[in-house]
């Protein structure tokens, strides 16, 4: 995975409504933690993020390149939580950690379907997607930012697990093996929906029917004379 630059400066002012005060002068608030030391508060320009680097994603390996005064210096880091608004789509915060290029890192990373199931396509199966990401141990380097599936060869009734997913590219797979990743399941055909259809109604008839008679033998005397 290539490394961004990205320029930060450190902030003095943390807590309260500064980080609203840093929105409102077109700066994103961020903080720095791990390496055993304190976290570092930051702040990068909106317009600069926007234009010049474009969208951050979760498990970017960054270098952060912090500005304190007229002295700076990099840090290599991954990007682990960004947080976006949902209406405006702006990014509110995001969470740095402090990596060692040279050192191993677990991360949790997305799967994603690749083609189109043959039990899907052919023979009008259901593609059911069990788990949507796998956690995994790599260098930086190796890291990817999400592990594609191929599932075109599947069959009604096959299954593509965890252990199935190739680790030859550096990574260690630390997810359970066994665990189903995407499984091709049957159609549901008409006659078994017509049959639940007569069992919901035989069941509706059978709780309606004490209803019907205990309103019977309560009925009045004054009713049955009319």
């Amino acid at each position: 995975m290539a490394q961004v630059e990205l320029a930060v400066q450190l902030r003095p002012e943390i807590g309260g409504r500064r980080p609203r005060r840093l929105r409102r002068l077109g700066r994103v608030p961020a903080v720095l933690y791990g390496g055993g030391e304190e976290p570092v508060v930051l702040s990068l320009d909106q317009t600069y993020l926007e234009k010049k680097i474009g969208p951050l994603h979760e498990n970017q390996i960054v270098s952060l390149r912090i500005e304190d005064n007229d002295k700076a210096h990099n840090s290599p880091a991954i990007v682990k939580d960004i947080q976006v608004d949902c209406m405006t789509g702006a990014i509110l915060h995001i969470d740095f950690q402090q990596i060692a290029l040279d050192e191993k890192l677990t991360a949790t990373v997305p799967i994603v379907a690749v083609g189109e199931s043959i039990g899907v396509s052919r023979d009008g199966g259901i593609l059911e997607h069990i788990i949507r990401e796998i956690e995994i141990r790599c260098l930086p380097a190796d890291l990817p930012e999400k592990i594609e599936v191929d599932v075109s060869s599947l069959c009604i009734g096959d299954t593509i697990y965890v252990e199935d997913i190739p680790s030859s590219r550096g990574w260690e797979v630390l997810t359970e093996p066994k665990q189903s990743i995407f499984t091709v399941t049957a159609p549901i055909v008409e006659e078994e929906v017509a049959e639940e259809a007569v069992e919901e109604e035989a069941v509706e008839g059978a709780e309606a029917a004490p209803a019907e008679a205990e309103a019977e033998t309560t009925k009045s005397p004054e009713s049955e004379a009319g």
